[in-house]
């Protein structure tokens, strides 16, 4: 792949994180006029593909303003994602860091909470899909123990979901 070609493919999936992200917000009527993207900066990837964060959070960890794919209306909070494989993945990651913005709002942080929002704003399969294929767990939390919260989390959202 050229360079030409690398740059066009990133716009397209830039462009396409867009779309998801401004979908993914329209649901989220309480919280979408607080909610900004901005771009996903390999400080932040190689930890996490998904974060939602306080813009001075972003600010404090990357040493700098980010730039914004999609700037609201009150900057309080931003959401940084990776595309990953698909839109319906990737919809479940945006979705996800919604409701923990709605959720942090109402000081909740609860995952199982956060997974019910997901649910109830009509994203628990996406959702679901995201977590099965592991797109929203931390690199740094690869151990045992979260994985077994994995496990837990996409048993209780199938649940949710009436898969089980």
């Amino acid at each position: 792949m050229n360079l030409k070609s690398l740059m066009c493919y990133l716009f397209m999936m830039e462009d396409r994180l867009l779309n998801i992200f401004l979908n993914v917000r329209e649901s989220f009527s309480e919280i979408k006029d607080i909610v900004s993207l901005i771009k996903p900066y390999f400080e932040l990837i190689c930890f996490s593909t998904a974060w939602a964060l306080r813009i001075e959070e972003f600010e404090r960890i990357l040493g700098f303003k980010p730039e914004y794919v999609y700037k609201s209306l009150s900057e309080k909070y931003a959401i940084s994602v990776q595309y990953r494989v698909d839109d319906v993945l990737t919809t479940g990651m945006v979705a996800h860091e919604f409701a923990k913005i709605l959720a942090r709002e109402n000081d909740i942080f609860d995952n199982s909470l956060i997974d019910k929002i997901c649910v109830e704003k009509g994203f628990g399969e996406e959702l679901l899909y995201a977590l099965e294929d592991d797109a929203i767990s931390d690199v740094l939390e690869r151990d045992l123990i979260e994985r077994l919260d994995i496990d837990e989390r996409i048993t209780n959202l199938k649940k949710l979901l009436g898969h089980v």
